[in-house]
């Protein structure tokens, strides 16, 4: 028994392969292969620090929709496909183009670039499905297609007997990457070699399996310049309360309550590090009444109107269920809070889908946005909107936006709106989150929205992991359901209704989706907060909150998180924080703006008890939305669902081509009106000078060096930008704005990419306005 027990212990595969350019050759392996694409140490993936390849193979990158030869004939793999490298690493499936002889002047390409990953890459966070193909050595049109050897790939490790021809990856962002691989008889099968590392890597049955315990980078936050409220401490919460005119409700937490430190009482509660309750119940009281519900979540308050709030309520257990005591106590507690003594249950569980309804929806859905095949495509077209409809997809987006209408009524009217789901934690943070956009204007900035998903999701303890499937248990999979997806999607409709309203653009929100997959980043990596502080604990994991968007991005692609219809209101200003505060203490409203002290007088800072002072709400009362919801007023988000699908994108067109020409009128109005202010008029804008006919005027050093100076304007320091050369400051020379397509930035721009990043950034001084980007800019 020892020798045997010792002969498994020593039993290991390495999972770690060699660099690409030390894959033995062996004779003949690589005869298939054109001659100047044999050199497969060329293409190399780019690594983060820990990040280790695991296997690594030739391959073809295949277009999903593509023209699709005679069927039983061969694929022409050197013009409908492109070679290079294949890597499975313990964070991301890598491909690697390996190009041919370059063109004299190839086209630029402008697009969303990532600071962690490349065009071809995918994190192993965002691969769902993989399914494998065998049709023999060769690949055939059928093989491509789905043909008829098909296995799906599982977190059970099952990979397919035989040689691998294809791999189908489907991504929970709506990509499907399609690679073939065209072994010869005597060499190695790279497909199995890939399949098996994807089953070993891409489903992980634990979370400190992710590459994020890994990558141990220190993280220097650059959120400081923001007014982003991370809802990870007493005072941010006290803050809401202050800002909202709560004056009934307390902000408790935990670390403060010996009941919930106590190592046999804690165990009883799943409650989050801080909540805010009826300030008219006890503490010990109201814990008593929690474990009659889901989760211990029971009437936490979230936002407050005038004199209404809004509270978040879960269900009783089944075992209370049959005694109603405990919920009409909870719910009378809330109704003292209210001055008018009036009180309003929306019941979510009966009106809303189940997760699992969503989830079905939203594989559906995926289904229409991802075909395997043009004859797949063709049919699905021809019936596209029937299958839409019958997804269910929509459906949910409208009711989702009725009920947060209907929320959103009943807090205008004055009344107190309870908020009652299963567990408290999926569709009540949709239908709570989208009320406040509904009502509060400050939601509708970059800022404030990332503070809510901070507050409705994050503090509150949307189960992340589990509904997107970070982890792939036994039964991990039926617990899955994309609810974050679909608040999106409805944030979206809101601002296709209003997009004069919204300061974040619909690139934002597809690029936050996409930013749910990416371990490195912990925001929507965990289940609960507790979760979250044993990685940090006992896992030595290195927090990152995705807001930090630096992290992930170049100045060039922030721009496009801002919407240029944007009108922002001359009374709002961002909510910063003192410097001067200590810890633990709150600035009242206004002190920033009281009178100087005399010279020599102690200047002090006045602190309140969130407890017993709160001021009136500050929120206005005149900026809400009144959305549709109907079903024939929603439109699909197609630069979301669509934007991997080549074919239905509208070249050199769509909404881009538009919100960038909004972007360079608003650019010339900026200038035109600074022009106006200063009395300066040499930095007129080309097209002044087009329409009126005048010359431009010669800039001398002396004017340039005047236009460099610091200027103060509407008390504002602000240093000028000089001017850029003709061709660049406004229109091209031929008189076009660069050409882009309805994807874009996520979509190739083959035109003047180094014109249009001029435009966006330098010229556009518009763009750096608002809560997002820098503020010191003219209002």
């Amino acid at each position: 028994m020892a020798s045997l027990s010792d002969r498994k212990r020593n039993t290991f595969l390495s999972y770690v392969a060699p660099s690409p350019g030390d894959i033995p050759r062996q004779e003949g392996s690589d005869d298939w292969l054109p001659t100047e694409l044999r050199d497969l140490h060329l293409a190399k993936p780019r690594l983060l620090p820990s990040e280790l390849v695991v296997a690594s193979a030739p391959a073809y990158l295949i277009s999903a929709i593509m023209p699709a030869p005679t069927e039983g004939s061969e694929l022409d793999m050197s013009r409908q496909a492109v070679f290079g490298l294949l890597s499975v690493t313990n964070f991301k499936m890598a491909f690697v183009p390996l190009q041919r002889q370059q063109q004299e002047s190839p086209p630029q390409e402008s697009y969303q670039e990532h600071l962690y990953l490349q065009r071809n890459d995918v994190t192993l966070n965002n691969i769902d499905y993989v399914y494998q193909l065998a049709e023999g050595s060769r690949v055939s049109v059928s093989a491509l297609s789905g043909g008829n050897k098909r296995k799906k790939l599982d977190a059970q490790q099952k990979v397919m007997s035989g040689r691998i021809t294809a791999l189908h990856i489907i991504c929970k962002n709506f990509r499907l990457l399609k690679f073939a691989f065209q072994n010869s008889r005597s060499g190695p099968d790279y497909g199995k070699l890939i399949a098996s590392a994807l089953a070993r890597f891409a489903y992980p049955s634990r979370h400190d399996l992710s590459f994020a315990y890994c990558y141990r980078e220190p993280y220097y936050s650059m959120l400081g310049k923001s007014s982003v409220t991370m809802y990870n401490s007493k005072n941010d919460w006290a803050r809401e309360l202050i800002r909202c005119g709560a004056t009934e409700w307390q902000v408790v937490s935990a670390e403060n309550v010996p009941q919930l430190q106590n190592v046999l009482q804690a165990p009883k509660y799943t409650l989050p590090p801080h909540f805010v309750i009826p300030k008219c119940c006890t503490v010990d009281r109201f814990l008593d009444l929690s474990r009659a519900f889901y989760d211990s979540r029971a009437a936490f308050w979230v936002f407050g109107y005038g004199s209404a709030s809004l509270v978040r309520l879960a269900e009783l257990k089944p075992a209370m269920q049959q005694d109603t005591k405990v919920e009409n106590v909870t719910l009378e507690l809330v109704r003292k809070c209210d001055e008018k003594r009036t009180l309003k249950l929306l019941q979510l569980t009966d009106r809303l889908p189940s997760i699992q309804d969503v989830q079905r929806a939203y594989l559906k859905f995926r289904r229409l946005c991802t075909p395997e095949s043009p004859q797949e495509f063709l049919v699905q077209d021809s019936k596209f909107l029937t299958n839409v409809e019958k997804s269910n997809w929509l459906f949910y987006v409208s009711l989702c936006l009725r009920y947060s209408c209907e929320a959103a009524e009943s807090l205008r009217a004055g009344t107190t709106c309870v908020l009652q789901e299963t567990n408290g934690r999926d569709l009540c943070c949709i239908v709570s989150s989208l009320t406040q956009i509904i009502l509060d204007p400050l939601y509708r900035t970059i800022d404030g929205f990332q503070s809510l998903v901070q507050k409705e999701w994050v503090a509150l303890e949307h189960p992340f992991q589990t509904r997107l499937g970070h982890v792939r248990g036994e039964a991990a999979e039926e617990d899955e359901s994309p609810v974050f997806l679909l608040f999106l999607d409805c944030v979206w409709q809101l601002l296709q209704q209003y997009p004069d309203e919204f300061e974040y653009s619909q690139t934002y929100l597809t690029t936050l989706w996409d930013a749910c997959f990416l371990p490195i980043f912990d925001t929507f990596q965990f289940d609960t907060e507790a979760e979250r502080a044993r990685a940090v604990n006992f896992g030595n994991l290195v927090l990152r909150p995705v807001w930090d968007w630096g992290e992930q991005f170049a100045e060039k692609d922030k721009v496009f998180f801002t919407n240029p219809f944007y009108q922002r209101q001359r009374q709002e200003q961002p909510n910063r924080r003192s410097i001067a505060i200590p810890a633990g203490a709150i600035m009242l409203p206004g002190l920033a703006q009281m009178p100087s002290m005399k010279h020599g007088q102690q200047q002090r800072f006045t602190t309140i008890n969130p407890q017993t002072f709160v001021t009136a709400s500050t929120i206005p009362k005149d900026r809400y939305l009144e959305p549709h919801h109907g079903m024939a007023t929603l439109a699909i988000w197609e630069q979301c669902y669509y934007r991997w699908m080549p074919i239905l994108e509208i070249k050199h067109g769509g909404f881009p081509q538009i919100d960038l020409n909004h972007r360079l009128l608003l650019s010339n109005i900026a200038k035109l009106q600074r022009c106006i202010e200063l009395q300066d008029f040499d930095d007129l804008p080309d097209i002044y000078y087009d329409k009126t006919g005048e010359q431009r005027p010669v800039v001398d050093s002396t004017t340039t060096r005047r236009r460099n100076s610091i200027e103060m304007i509407d008390g504002v320091e602000r240093r000028r930008k000089s001017s850029l050369p003709a061709t660049l400051n406004g229109l091209s020379s031929s008189g076009l704005l660069p050409e882009i397509s309805s994807f874009f930035p996520f979509s190739i721009n083959t035109g003047e990419s180094e014109q249009l990043i001029d435009i966006l950034t330098n010229s556009n001084e518009f763009l750096l306005e608002g809560s997002f980007m820098e503020r010191l800019s003219i209002a």
